[in-house]
Order: structure tokens, then C-alpha cells, then sequence
């Protein structure tokens, strides 16, 4: 019994003691132990404003009022760290040890500011020595990375982020929740983030194996999950505070529009997303990625890139493959997905009331710069299916270069550029080279014209600006040329048309050749030319291509030895949908019968001379004889009116 009375009171001594310390000990000493210990480590002043006072429940520590944190030596924008309130719960013990194992922090109203220089130094660098530092592999948790400091919980409330890169755009997040579990530091370190930069919450939650290293500016392992919008990414590998890091990772987007809009950024990507391999990044923030595999629209695509993120925007240069690219969902402005999906409009061409004026968002050009080299054996966009594609997309600036080095479509090859510059407004510019394309298969599809049958050459450069489609195509401007060899016109047949059926039938012909320029959205030809086996056929005229009209004459003559022997010209015009086609009767008869039809005036003439007795002298002809017969017929008349002989 005296052995358990004994051991009581000394608890209670111990007890007792250990309240009086707490009682004794100014909160301002606790307080003054916390600065010295981070201006040891960090060579950083923390400042406690106002009442400095002892907290008893949950933890026993300080409550303070105004907390701050120095900024890094080369920065003149005010602390790195601010907040409202703060406090601090400790290990009493420890403190009077010299050490400092804080039980808890929970900061009010934080402002935080991270900064980077143009050389990549950061004022969140705080614990090493300098930045250009090469990582080095997790250490085993040992208590000498870091001195005497621990921390087993750390809550933030209501903060605001701000990150401050020279040359970038500045990022802020406002209303930023945080907490840290480290209840031994011989334990992983668990993180977790809430916020809300844009529409939707984001959480961050991540799980860091040697947090001593991590602190140190070394690197651990460390696992990391960030769910918005319902989609998930997940990252399994090994980083450091530098940044720097290396792994897998992991993308499963439902809807990756709304999980891009809930990180603030832009959208542009319907439907849902999927992204796999490994990645890489270094202090100098150059992203690699190898073994990726991307799933979107359907697609499934292989990519290896590199990404430079020390700049204003990203630099990329990535080598992209599939063996099929459905581009449908893009075209159509929407992806099928749970729910149905919409019907899209037939692509490459506009319904029937004109083009499309809805405004065109290329927005997405401004996001990186640099190349990207793309390969694939089928693009299917709808109406319009291309095949073998080889090209080389280069972005500056907002503004794309797409080289076309092989494009097989319609049986032809199409080679070339493309430019889309939204640098002021949005222009487009295509100068292409076109070989042996299959008509009727290519204008049907683009133009909803089925009537031209035949293998074509082409070449073209054209130029059109604005914000929609109807804008673009009534702006283009241009010129161009065109040669077919054998092939058809559905729906007048030459051959029939001048021996006077005006039914329809086929043109068989066996060349044809042409070029024009383009202004204000108005083709214009005027050196049409078309060989037949027993015709020729001239043409000239005019296409909109933005109201999608045509005014055009088209005119088959027979052959002749030195001229043609008969000409019909035959006028088509009206909308694309529905031409009229007819041939020009009153020309026909102006051009081709003018000969016969003075002849028979003239023997009408005479005929009528000889009636009323009119001696038509040499030289003089009929009309002329019978003028002067008339002339001196009223005369004579208007004489004896006058009384004369």
C-alpha cells in the first residue's frame, strides 16, 4: 500500500508541477522560443502582433493575434505569410528542452504568397541552401534533417493563395482549406486541400513518406489524388518542394470541360477523358511525358512529349498517333455520353438556309506555343473521310501552321498548309496542292454537289477572316486552277441539248480545264473549257460561295473548221440546292441565225419593191428604193394639198 501511495503522489506531484510550469510560463516566451527556432532554420523573422495568450483546450500553447512570416530577401512585396490569428499548441516538455514539438497550429485568414524569380528562385525554398540543388534519393525519417522542429497538426482557414512567376500571368485562389497530419515523424505526412478556384470545389489529397527530407528539400515518395467535377487524378511516385517530381499518373475525366473549368482554365474538350504514362518534372519545370496514352471522343491515342512551364504559357513539343480519329464530337460541338447524344450536323457542309453564323471560339490557340507531329491512317469527320495523314502542326503566338506532308482523300493526295491566326480576330489561310481527287465523292461532301464526276488536279491559295463560318466564307479571297480528265456532268446532256432535247442526260467529256480568282466570298471563271468527243463547250461566270449561289453560263458549240457551227448557251443559276438549268433560246437564235435572218429580210424587201412598182437601181437596195419611193409619194401629196400642180 505504501508502494501505491507513493506512485500517486508523485503523479500528482508531476501533475501539479507540470500545471505550474504552464501556469509560469508567459505565453510571450512560448511565442519568442517559435521565432527563434524558424529564424534558425529558415533565416525567416516570424512576428507576433498584439495579445500573446495561453490556450488550454483543446491544446495547450498560445493564442496570438496577427502572425507574419518574412518574405525571401530578394522579394519587396511584403511577407510570404500573414494571417489574421493563429494558434499553437505545443509540447511543454519539449519546449523547455529547447525543442519545439508543436501538437497543432490552426491559422485564420492566411495570405500566402509564393514567388519565382525569371532564374527559378522561390521564396518557399525555406529550408535549403539553394535551389539549383540536385535531388537526391528519401532518406531514412531521421530527427537531424530538420533540428529540434516537429509538427503533428497544422489547420488553415479561409486562405488566399497567390503564386507570382515573372513572366506568367499571376494566379490567385481564394478560400483555400488545409490540414497536415504528422503525428510521428517517423510516419508519412498526410495533406489534404480544399478549394474552390472557380465554379466547383477541388480537393487535393496526398500522402508524403519522408516529410523530413520533403522539408529539407529533398525528395520522398509520395502519392497524390485531385477529384473535381467527378473526375479524378491520381499521381504514384516521387517528389519533392522544389518542384520536381516523377511517376505515374493517372486521368479519368467524366466531363473534362468541367473539371477544366473547375481549375479556372479553359474548356474545350467534350465529353469525357482519360490520360495514362509516365511523367517527369524538373526543378527547371520541363515536363516530359513517355508511354502516354490518351482515350477521348472514342479515340484512342498514343503521345510522348516535352513541356517547357518556365514561361508565360507552355512550350510543347510532342509527337501524337492514333490509328483512328473520330473528330465528329468536335464538329458537331458536342459528345455523346451518358444520356443520349446529340445528333450532330452533317460536317464539311451547312443545311440548306446557308452556313453556319454561330461564333467560332478559337481561344485554344493561345494556350501553348510549340510542334506537334501527327500521324493516322483514318480521320473520319463526318461526311467527309480523310485517310493516311502525315503533318506538323506549329504554334506561335496564337497562331497555327498545320503542314500537310500526306493526306490521301477521295483517292488523291492533298498536300500543303493551313494557317488559323487569332493573334486580331480570326483568319484562316489554305494553299493547297491537290492530286487526282475523285470529284463527285469530295464536292458532295463538301459542297453538297453530286453532279461532276472525274479525277481532278487542283491548286488554290485562299484567304478569309471573321468569327463564324458565314463570316469566313463570304470573306475569302483567292485564286485557283483546276484540270479533269475524263468525266461527267449529271443532268444536261450537251450532245442532246443542241439537237434540241432539253430533258437532262449525262455530258460525257474528255478534259476539262479552268482557273479563277476569288473576292469577297464571289468566284468568278471566265476560261471554262471542256473537250467532247463531237463538242467543245466554253464557260464563264460566277459561284458565291458565301450565299451559295450561282450564276453561271455554260456554252457547247459544234465543231467547225474555222468556227463554231452552232452555239447554245445554257444558263445555270439559283441556289446550290436547287439550280436552274436551261438553255438561252434568244442568244441561240442572236448568234447563230443572224445571217439567215438578214437574208430573209432583205428578200422581203424586194418582194415588196416589186409590188408597189419600185425600180430598185444598181447599187441601191430594197429598203433604200422604197424609202425614196414613199418620200416622193408624199411630195406629190403634200403639193396638191397646197394647191400646187
Amino acid at each position: 500500500m505504501r508502494v501505491v501511495r507513493f506512485l500517486f503522489a508523485l503523479m500528482a506531484l508531476v501533475v501539479l508541477g507540470l500545471g505550474a510550469l504552464v501556469v509560469f510560463l508567459p505565453g510571450e516566451k512560448i511565442a519568442a522560443i517559435a521565432s527563434e527556432q524558424v529564424k534558425s532554420k529558415t533565416g525567416r523573422a516570424l512576428k507576433f502582433e498584439g495579445d500573446v495568450g495561453i490556450s488550454w483546450f483543446p491544446t495547450i500553447g498560445v493564442s496570438t493575434g496577427k502572425v507574419t512570416l518574412s518574405n525571401a530577401p530578394w522579394s519587396t512585396n511584403g511577407p510570404m505569410f500573414s494571417a489574421a490569428s493563429a494558434t499553437i499548441g505545443v509540447d511543454v516538455m519539449s519546449a523547455l528542452s529547447g525543442d519545439i514539438r508543436i501538437k497543432k497550429i490552426e491559422l485564420i485568414g492566411p495570405d500566402i504568397l509564393l514567388e519565382q524569380t525569371a532564374g527559378g528562385e522561390a521564396n518557399w525554398s525555406l529550408l535549403t541552401s539553394s535551389t539549383d540543388k540536385a535531388p537526391v534519393a528519401a532518406p531514412q525519417s531521421d530527427a537531424s534533417a530538420v533540428g529540434g522542429f516537429a509538427l503533428e497538426s497544422m489547420v488553415i482557414k479561409n486562405a488566399r493563395l497567390r503564386f507570382w512567376a515573372a513572366g506568367q500571368t499571376p494566379v490567385e485562389i481564394s478560400n483555400l482549406d488545409a490540414e497536415l497530419s504528422w503525428a510521428d515523424r517517423t510516419l508519412p505526412a498526410k495533406l489534404d486541400l480544399k478549394a474552390q478556384p472557380a465554379n466547383a470545389p477541388v480537393n487535393i489529397s496526398a500522402t508524403i513518406t519522408h516529410m523530413d527530407a520533403f522539408l529539407a528539400g529533398n525528395i520522398s515518395d509520395l502519392t497524390a489524388d485531385i477529384t473535381a467535377a467527378k473526375g479524378l487524378v491520381t499521381f504514384d511516385g516521387r517528389a519533392g518542394i522544389a518542384p520536381e517530381a516523377a511517376g505515374k499518373i493517372a486521368v479519368d475525366l467524366p466531363n473534362a470541360d468541367a473539371f477544366l473549368n473547375a481549375l479556372g482554365m479553359p474548356g474545350g474538350i467534350p465529353g469525357p477523358l482519360s490520360i495514362a504514362g509516365d511523367v517527369t518534372l524538373t526543378r527547371d519545370l520541363q515536363l516530359s511525358l513517355r508511354q502516354g496514352a490518351i482515350s477521348a471522343f472514342g479515340n484512342v491515342i498514343s503521345a510522348q512529349a516535352d513541356v517547357n512551364l518556365n514561361g508565360a504559357k507552355p512550350v510543347v513539343n510532342a509527337q501524337i498517333a492514333t490509328q483512328t480519329l473520330d473528330l465528329k464530337p468536335l464538329i458537331s460541338g458536342s459528345a455523346s455520353g451518358p444520356g443520349g447524344a446529340s445528333s450532330p450536323a452533317p460536317a464539311g457542309k451547312a443545311p440548306s438556309t446557308g452556313w453556319s453564323k454561330t461564333p467560332i471560339d478559337a481561344s485554344a490557340l493561345g494556350l501553348i506555343d510549340g510542334t506537334i507531329s501527327f500521324a493516322s491512317e483514318k480521320i473520319d469527320m463526318g461526311d467527309i473521310a480523310v485517310g493516311r495523314t502525315r503533318a506538323t502542326i506549329a504554334i506561335d503566338n496564337a497562331r497555327a501552321v498545320a503542314t500537310l506532308r500526306e493526306l490521301q482523300a477521295y483517292d488523291g493526295l492533298v498536300t500543303g498548309i493551313f494557317v488559323a491566326n487569332n493573334r486580331n480576330g480570326l483568319s484562316v489561310r489554305a494553299d493547297l496542292d491537290v492530286n487526282q481527287i475523285s470529284l463527285q465523292p469530295f464536292l458532295t461532301a463538301t459542297a453538297d454537289i453530286k453532279n461532276f464526276t472525274g479525277k481532278a488536279n487542283l491548286k488554290t491559295s485562299v484567304l478569309g477572316s471573321g468569327n463564324s463560318v458565314f463570316a469566313i466564307m463570304n470573306s475569302l479571297d483567292g485564286e485557283g486552277s483546276v484540270s479533269v480528265g475524263r468525266g461527267t456532268i449529271e443532268g444536261i446532256d450537251l450532245d442532246e441539248l443542241l439537237r434540241g432535247d432539253v430533258t437532262g442526260g449525262t455530258t460525257v467529256f474528255d478534259k476539262l480545264t479552268a482557273t479563277w480568282t476569288t473576292l469577297n466570298g464571289v468566284l468568278r471563271n471566265d476560261d471554262l473549257r471542256m473537250e467532247l468527243p463531237r463538242l467543245a463547250a466554253t464557260g464563264a461566270g460566277t459561284i458565291g460561295l458565301g450565299l451559295r449561289t450561282i450564276d453561271y453560263v455554260v456554252s457547247p458549240q459544234i465543231r467547225g473548221d474555222d468556227a463554231p457551227l452552232l452555239v447554245v448557251p445554257v444558263k445555270i443559276e439559283g441556289s446550290w440546292d436547287n439550280p436552274s438549268i436551261a438553255p438561252e433560246l434568244d442568244k441561240v437564235i442572236k448568234q447563230n441565225f443572224a445571217k439567215e435572218k438578214e437574208e430573209l429580210e432583205q428578200k422581203a424587201k424586194e418582194a415588196a419593191a416589186k409590188e408597189l412598182g419600185v425600180t430598185i437601181e444598181e447599187g441601191q437596195s430594197a429598203e433604200d428604193a422604197l424609202k425614196k419611193k414613199l418620200e416622193d409619194e408624199a411630195t406629190k401629196g403634200l403639193l396638191k394639198l397646197l394647191g400646187g400642180d
